[in-house]
C-alpha cells in the first residue's frame, strides 16, 4: 500500500530531526500501579463507591510524585455528581375500588417508574388498541415484557394515560435497583394472576402511589499537568480508571447473574497504569517539551463516559481544549504484537507519524480513521479535538469477573507504553499543532434502528424529567445545521412533549428522512424553537 506524504511543518521538522524513541518504561512501576488498581480490595472500582475515591487518590498521589500538579484549581481529584441508581422505596400503594393489593405479591414498583401518585379509571388494552379509543385520565393494563415497557410509555401518555400496569407470563420482578432512566408517568408490574383477578374491575377507581428514590453519588476525574512554561498548547493523555464493581444486572457485566468482584485489570487498570508511566517518562524530559502535558484518569466511563464529557466541556469553556488527546482503553493483552490505533484520520499528520515511530516497534497495526466510539476519546473528538485511541482489543474475559492481573502481558504493556510515549514526545517536543480533520461518524446499530437521526449523543448525566439534554452535536448533521448546541434541553419535537430519553427515542421513531421538524429547546433558561431538516 502506498501512503501519500503530506508536506506540513510538523512532518518537515520531524524529518529533519529524526524520530526519538522512548524505551525506558519501567515494568516494575507499571505492575505496581496496575496491581493496586486491580486488587480485590478495590472491589472493582465502581463509580460512586468508596473504592472509586481510593483509586482516584492513589493515581493523583503517584502523578504528584512524578512531578505533576493540579490543572483545575488546587485539586488534583475533581469530583462530579451523577445518578448512581433508582431504587424502589417504601410506602407504595395500589388500591382498586378501595381494595388494597399486596406489594411484592400482587404487584411491584419497577425502579424506572416515575415517583408520583395518581387516580384514574382502570382500562385493559392490547397492542392493537385503536388510536381513537378514549384513554384520557385512565390507568391502563397491558401485556408486555419488562424490558419493552419503558419504550411504550410515551405513546400511551400522548393518549392521555396517567399510569400503566403491565403483566407477562413471567413472575413479577422484585429487584429494588436499576440504572435505567425514569419514565414520565407511574408504572407498576402486576402478576398474571392479579391481571386475571382485576379484569372485571375495568371502569373502577384506582389509586396508585409509586415511591422511587433517585440515589446520587460522586465520582472523580484526576486532572494533572506538568506545567511547561510558555507552552504553546496542551497534549492530553487519558484513560478511565473505573470498572463494574461487583457486577450484577444492569452493571454491563457479561455475566450479570454472577455478583463477584470485577477487577478490570485490562479494562482499564492497564490503560491507567500505561498513561501514568507515559507521564513519568515525559516529566523526565520536561525541558525538551514545547507543549504542556496533561494526564487525566476519567471516572464514570462505564456509566456512559461521564467523566470525559465533563472534562472536555470544562476545558472547552476555559478555552483550554488540548491540541491532541490520547486515549488508552484496554492495552494490557498484547497478542502476536497486534495493536489497534483509532483516530488516524482526525489530524493531517497522524498516519505518517504513527508509521514512522512504528518502524522501531514493528507492531502489526490495525488502523481506523474516525475519532468516535464507545470510549473517552469520542467526548473530545466531538468537541473538535484530534484524538488517537489505542487498544489491544476485546477478549473473552471482557466485563467478567475473570479480567485479572494474571492475564496481563506486562512485557507487551511496556512495549505499548514505549510506543505511545514516543508518539506523544515527538509531537510535544516539536511544538507544532496537529491539523484537525473532521470525519463523519460511522453508522451504528442504534442509529440504523431509526429511519432518521438528528446527529447528537445523549447526555446521560441529565435526568430531571423536564426534557432530554443533548450531548455532543455532530458537525454537518441535521441538529447542528439547524442551530442546536451541546447542552440544549429538548422539550418537544413537533409540539409533542419530550421529558426523557424514552420520549426522545419515541419521537425519532415517528419521523422519516426529508421531514422538516420544529424542535423546542431550552438554552440558558430561554425557550427557543429550531427548524431542522432531516
Amino acid at each position: 500500500m502506498r501512503f501519500k506524504i503530506v508536506s506540513t511543518s510538523l512532518l518537515l521538522l520531524l524529518a529533519l530531526t529524526g524520530f526519538s524513541q522512548i524505551r525506558e518504561s519501567n515494568e516494575k512501576e507499571i505492575k505496581k500501579n496496575l496491581a493496586f488498581l486491580a486488587d480485590d480490595k478495590l472491589k472493582g472500582r465502581a463509580a460512586g463507591s468508596r473504592e472509586d475515591k481510593i483509586a482516584a487518590r492513589y493515581i493523583a498521589s503517584k502523578l504528584s510524585k512524578y512531578g505533576f500538579k493540579p490543572l483545575l484549581g488546587n485539586n488534583s481529584v475533581v469530583p462530579f455528581e451523577f445518578i448512581r441508581f433508582r431504587e424502589r422505596g417504601k410506602g407504595s400503594i395500589l388500591s382498586i375500588d378501595d381494595t388494597d393489593l399486596l406489594e411484592n405479591i400482587d404487584y411491584s414498583v419497577p425502579p424506572f417508574s416515575a415517583s408520583d401518585q395518581i387516580r384514574g379509571k382502570l382500562a385493559f388494552i392490547n397492542e392493537k388498541e385503536g388510536a381513537d379509543s378514549d384513554l384520557k385520565g385512565k390507568i391502563v393494563v397491558i401485556e408486555s415484557d419488562l424490558d419493552s415497557i419503558p419504550f411504550k410509555i410515551t405513546a400511551l401518555r400522548d393518549r392521555g394515560v396517567v399510569g400503566v400496569f403491565f403483566f407477562s407470563k413471567d413472575s413479577i420482578n422484585l429487584e429494588k435497583r436499576s440504572q435505567s432512566s425514569g419514565t414520565s408517568i407511574p408504572v407498576a408490574q402486576i402478576s398474571k394472576e392479579t391481571a386475571q383477578k382485576i379484569y372485571s374491575s375495568q371502569g373502577k377507581d384506582v389509586f396508585y402511589k409509586a415511591v422511587v428514590n433517585v440515589v446520587k453519588g460522586k465520582s472523580y476525574n484526576v486532572v494533572m499537568q506538568l506545567g511547561i512554561d510558555n507552552a504553546k498548547r496542551t497534549i492530553l493523555l487519558g484513560a478511565h480508571y473505573d470498572h463494574l464493581g461487583l457486577g450484577g444486572k444492569g452493571s454491563g457485566s457479561m455475566n450479570p447473574k454472577i455478583k463477584e468482584i470485577h477487577n478490570g485489570a485490562d479494562d482499564n487498570a492497564s490503560g491507567v497504569s500505561s498513561v501514568m508511566e507515559a507521564g513519568r517518562l515525559l516529566a523526565k524530559r520536561r525541558g525538551e517539551l514545547k507543549h504542556n502535558i496533561v494526564i487525566v484518569a476519567f471516572g464514570g466511563e462505564e456509566r456512559g463516559m461521564l467523566g470525559s464529557r465533563i472534562i472536555a466541556d470544562t476545558l472547552k469553556k476555559l478555552n483550554q481544549s488540548p491540541a491532541l488527546m490520547f486515549n488508552l482503553d484496554m492495552v494490557g493483552r498484547l497478542v502476536e504484537n497486534k495493536l489497534q490505533v483509532g483516530g488516524v484520520g482526525t489530524f493531517l499528520q497522524a498516519d505518517s507519524i504513527i508509521r514512522k515511530v512504528n518502524k522501531d516497534h514493528n507492531f502489526s497495526l490495525t488502523i481506523t480513521k474516525d475519532g468516535y466510539g464507545p470510549s473517552d476519546h469520542s467526548s473530545f473528538y466531538t468537541d473538535g479535538v484530534p484524538v488517537l485511541y489505542f487498544t489491544t482489543g476485546v477478549h473473552k474475559q471482557y466485563h467478567t469477573p475473570f479480567d485479572d492481573i494474571e492475564l496481563i502481558n506486562f512485557s507487551g504493556l511496556v512495549y505499548v507504553t514505549n510506543f505511545i510515549t514516543s508518539i506523544a514526545y515527538n509531537i510535544a517536543s516539536s511544538g507544532e499543532v496537529p491539523d484537525y480533520r473532521k470525519i463523519n461518524a460511522p453508522a451504528t446499530p442504534s442509529m440504523a434502528s431509526f429511519k432518521v437521526t438528528l446527529g447528537l449523543i445523549p447526555d446521560f448525566t441529565y435526568e430531571v424529567g423536564d426534557g432530554f439534554r443533548a450531548g455532543p452535536v455532530t458537525e454537518g448533521k441535521p441538529a447542528q445545521i439547524g442551530g442546536m448546541l451541546t447542552g440544549d434541553i429538548i422539550t418537544a419535537i413537533n409540539s409533542k412533549k419530550v421529558s426523557n430519553i424514552y420520549d426522545y427515542m419515541a419521537r425519532l421513531g415517528e419521523l422519516k428522512k426529508g421531514d422538516k421538524i420544529v424542535v423546542d429547546v431550552r438554552r440558558d433558561g430561554k425557550e427557543i424553537k429550531l427548524t431542522i431538516q432531516l
